[in-house]
């Protein structure tokens, strides 16, 4: 800006000096006139030509003054252009070497994924032929046994069956719950879920599985890859979860809404209602409100009301079918908190530093409690009925240790270890006394799986064109949403826990 106007004014100082000059050099005609009478012999053409030349001269400077300036303008104009296109070219470049190192990294992560997906697939046929190694194979216990009858009257093989389900189980519980930590840990935030809710009912796609998928859930769920081993241990398990006593209630539930415009295959319906005790219940998705309504009545019939609702009129979009697995849980403690000794006080976390503040349970007595070094926590029992039958274990982080290390610790060290060492304990403190100091709360958790159940090596059935469920239905169908919901109330009486998860 300021060469700008530096250049304006120049040009107008030299303007005002080139018409004084040129008025000098050029007399009028009085003039001449006057010079004549005054007897000078200079004449009017006299007058005129020594003014004028060197008018001239002057002239032709400025020009060359000019002329000069310009062709430095001019010349830094074009080395500016190709300064420009320097940093153009150089600029080029530096996308060019951007792009080269995408491919290459984009490349690189190909084949990692690639190779990782290959020791993957390994690590599942290991898995999956480790659970077989376990159990005897169909031709050691058939002989003339109908399949559907092989498991009634084999009381050792029932025995292993469960076992090796049970463990398979808790170790899809245990990852779950580690994966969901570990991808939530910039968060920080209370959670409950039930991992029993999600793990029940991605079982019943294995019977209309076929391929990979079907392999993917076998390992991932740690079942056998025999349907009549599947069926007999799942109903094992389901069955000791049913209780109803006057302390204890347990229930879990199954549906499935088929869409009565869009059926599934009969075989499919009738199996999972008759060894998975699942309800089949045909709607009609034309009719979205009712449809809705209709399964979110059953939820929270399932939940006792805990929970009210799991759709939405748009969740039903493109939907062939909703499978629904929903459990209730109502436990008093074997030995109550008196309410009269509960009080506000700070609650803390793993670093000693005040959370906020909680309403405070406290009792004195014997219950079963232990520490574990390669856990880095300190480990409570504190049981439910009079049968004790059910337990809530208490986890207590060690000062200065995150709980997701403790997780992470736990799905190595199991839970076994940690009923092993609870029970040692009570047989040797038998009549010590624990002071338990328990907040009472409310937690209530809304989240889907989809990323996190795909982390674990769930895969397949998230894909619309990978997932191999033709056992289901003729139509090309996959998993687009698994969302689970689950709320758990801990007071001095004992505890209401509910959880439902939809796919």
């Amino acid at each position: 800006m300021d060469k700008f106007l530096y250049i304006n004014l120049f040009l107008v100082i030299l303007v005002g000096l080139t018409k004084a000059q040129t008025q000098v050099g050029n007399p009028t005609a009085s003039n001449i006139e006057l010079q004549k009478v005054q007897g000078i012999e200079l004449t009017a053409q006299g007058q005129q030509n020594i003014p004028t030349q060197q008018t001239f001269q002057e002239q032709q400077e400025i020009r060359d003054i000019l002329l000069a300036q310009e062709f430095l303008e001019k010349q830094r104009q074009q080395e500016l252009l190709q300064q420009q296109q320097l940093q153009r070219e150089q600029l080029l470049q530096q996308q060019r070497e951007q792009i080269l190192q995408q491919q290459r990294e984009q490349l690189l992560l190909q084949q990692r994924q690639e190779l990782l997906q290959k020791r993957q697939e390994q690590l599942q046929q290991q898995q999956i032929q480790q659970v077989n190694s376990r159990l005897p194979s169909l031709q050691e216990i058939q002989h003339d046994t109908p399949q559907t009858n092989l498991l009634a009257n084999a009381s050792k093989l029932e025995q292993e069956v469960l076992r090796v389900i049970s463990q398979g189980s808790e170790n899809f519980a245990l990852q779950l719950f580690k994966t969901l930590i570990q991808a939530n840990t910039a968060q920080n935030y209370n959670c409950i879920m039930s991992p029993f809710s999600v793990w029940s009912l991605i079982v019943l796609l294995v019977e209309g599985a076929g391929g990979k998928t079907l392999k993917e859930i076998e390992s991932v769920l740690g079942l056998p890859n025999n349907i009549a081993y599947v069926r007999h241990g799942y109903a094992q398990i389901r069955n000791a979860l049913n209780v109803n006593t006057s302390t204890l209630e347990i229930s879990t539930v199954h549906a499935m809404f088929s869409d009565i415009n869009r059926p599934v295959y009969p075989d499919f319906e009738k199996t999972i209602e008759q060894f998975y005790l699942t309800d089949v219940i045909p709607v009609n998705y034309l009719n979205t409100q009712n449809t809705v309504q209709t399964i979110n009545g059953y939820v929270t019939r399932a939940t006792q009301g805990r929970i009210g609702q799991i759709l939405r009129r748009g969740d039903l979009m493109d939907a062939n079918m909703i499978l629904i697995s929903a459990i209730y849980f109502r436990g008093q403690w074997k030995s109550p908190f008196n309410s009269s000794q509960t009080n506000e006080e700070p609650f803390y976390d793993e670093f000693g530093k005040a959370q906020g503040m909680v309403k405070m349970m406290f009792q004195r007595g014997s219950f079963p409690y232990t520490a574990i070094a390669e856990l880095d926590a300190h480990i409570l029992e504190l049981p439910y009925g009079n049968l004790n039958r059910l337990s809530m274990i208490i986890l207590l982080p060690r000062k200065g240790i995150p709980l997701s290390q403790v997780i992470e610790k736990l799905a190595t060290v199991r839970l076994q270890r940690v009923y092993d060492e609870l029970k040692r304990a009570s047989d040797e403190y038998e009549d010590d006394e624990v002071e338990v100091y328990l907040p009472r709360f409310k937690i209530t958790s809304d989240f889907g799986l989809n990323q996190i159940l795909e982390q674990m090596g769930l895969m397949d059935i998230f894909s619309p064109t990978n997932a191999d469920l033709s056992k289901i239905t003729n139509n090309q169908i996959y998993l687009s949403r698994l969302i689970h919901k689950a709320t758990i109330e801990v007071n001095e009486e004992g505890t209401i826990a509910s959880a439902v998860t939809g796919i």
